[in-house]
């Protein structure tokens, strides 16, 4: 009973000294920048459009406010949020701390699923046809960005690996992640040419296409070996069976002749 007490009269002088310490210590004003941190969703879920800080303005007793690492931290809450959303930006600080302005004081945004799927990668080099490995990379990231993105593309700078960034129509994703982040460099080769040709599958007897994308594949190789090629056979991953197949394809090339990156499609089969 004894050493409760004492605890519990030593527990109330610290926090007397310290409110003395407080009220005497002079009040100033700061400026800072803290990371925003984002709760509320789950692994599967990610937020787009919210800032990784805001600026925070604070008046308080100088012990509490000044310093290299002050106990101040800003939140945004999603939880139970779905498409669309504007939160205010939540601010937790020390008793007797004030918070004169944050900004931004409100955020908006828009909570996506996480995707992932497999991208073929390209390698651009000056003068040069590139062959790396591996041939696809595993892209993950906002449903948006990951449905808009075509290819992991880097630039070839002569090194043993290249540096791969996501892709889609509009330029680079930088909300999506390549796994792995960069190809290693197997061999580099004399300038090919560049044909885009239409791709066909040929399904054994019993069964017929019905849809595919893409239509059209892009090919490297010697001017003579491109010169008659008209069209390239794919098979679908798996072989031919009846539903719809997605995955990289296998394509039946001329010797000399080269995909454009690893070929990831979608094609329905259906019984005649």
């Amino acid at each position: 009973m004894r050493e409760v007490l004492g605890f519990l009269l030593a527990l109330l002088a610290a926090v007397l000294i310290w409110n003395s310490i407080r009220e005497r210590a002079p009040v100033v004003e700061r400026a800072l920048s803290v990371p925003l941190t984002v709760v509320g969703l789950s692994p599967e879920q990610v937020a787009e459009g919210v800032p990784k800080e805001v600026l925070l303005r604070l008046r308080g007793p100088a012990p509490l406010v000044e310093g290299a690492s002050p106990p101040v931290s800003a939140y945004l809450d999603l939880s139970g949020t779905e498409g669309g959303f504007a939160r205010e930006v939540r601010v937790a600080v020390p008793q007797g701390v004030e918070v004169l302005e944050v900004r931004p004081a409100r955020v908006e945004g828009r909570v996506e699923a996480i995707l992932e799927r497999q991208l073929p990668v390209e390698v651009l080099a000056q003068g040069a046809w590139v062959v790396v490995e591996p041939l696809l990379v595993q892209a993950r990231g906002p449903r948006s960005q990951v449905e808009a993105a075509v290819a992991a593309v880097g630039l070839d700078l002569g090194g043993e690996t290249v540096p791969l960034t996501a892709f889609g129509p509009e330029g680079p994703l930088p909300g999506v992640t390549l796994t792995p982040g960069s190809v290693r460099v197997l061999e580099r080769r004399e300038a090919l040419f560049l044909k885009e040709v239409p791709v066909v599958f040929r399904p054994p007897s019993g069964l017929k296409v019905q849809d595919f994308t893409p239509r059209r594949v892009r090919v490297v190789g010697p001017k003579e070996a491109l010169e008659g090629l008209e069209e390239v056979e794919a098979l679908p991953p798996g072989g031919f069976r009846p539903g719809e197949v997605e995955g990289p394809w296998t394509l039946r090339l001329p010797a000399g002749v080269y995909p454009v990156g690893g070929v990831v499609g979608r094609v329905r089969l259906a019984l005649e």
